[in-house]
């Protein structure tokens, strides 16, 4: 009986891999963290996403945030340390869109990427009650600048 409980106990932890998080200080582990929280609790697809394809969460001072190879999202400076917790589980999602277009092979033109990548965003800003107006308005204009 122990050892039908400590195999039912160990089984979760093999089903989906814990993304590492690079611990820099300043509480931007438990910010990605937290963000990490507010796509699971809003959006299970989105979650389920980001768990299968981002194996590492990284940070850079870049422009912007992105994607560093296969399995790594990395976020800038100015979006970890001034931004609000929605903004960065925007960034996750997006990001790990990349991440499954990359892994899965699928083909697009650049910006045809980066259009599906914002309409995923944005799909997923709307299922979080009272999101920032400006992170909807933001989204949008995106979408209409590669749009075009």
């Amino acid at each position: 009986m122990k050892w039908l409980f400590l195999i039912l106990f160990f089984i979760p932890l093999f089903g989906y891999s814990q993304i590492k998080i690079d611990d820099v200080g300043d509480n931007w582990k438990l910010r990605v963290d937290s963000a990490l929280q507010i796509i699971k609790k809003y959006d299970i697809n989105s979650y389920d996403v980001v768990l299968k394809y981002c194996k590492n969460v990284a940070f850079w001072n870049g422009n912007y945030s992105t994607v560093e190879d296969s399995q790594t999202i990395v976020i800038t400076r100015k979006d970890i340390t001034n931004s609000c917790l929605n903004n960065i589980s925007a960034i996750l999602v997006h990001e790990s869109t990349h991440l499954k277009i990359m892994n899965e092979k699928i083909k697009y033109t650049p910006y045809d990427e980066e259009l599906f990548c914002y309409y995923t965003e944005l799909e997923f800003l709307r299922k979080i009650p009272n999101v920032e107006f400006w992170l909807i308005n933001h989204t949008k204009k995106m979408i209409s600048y590669y749009g075009e």
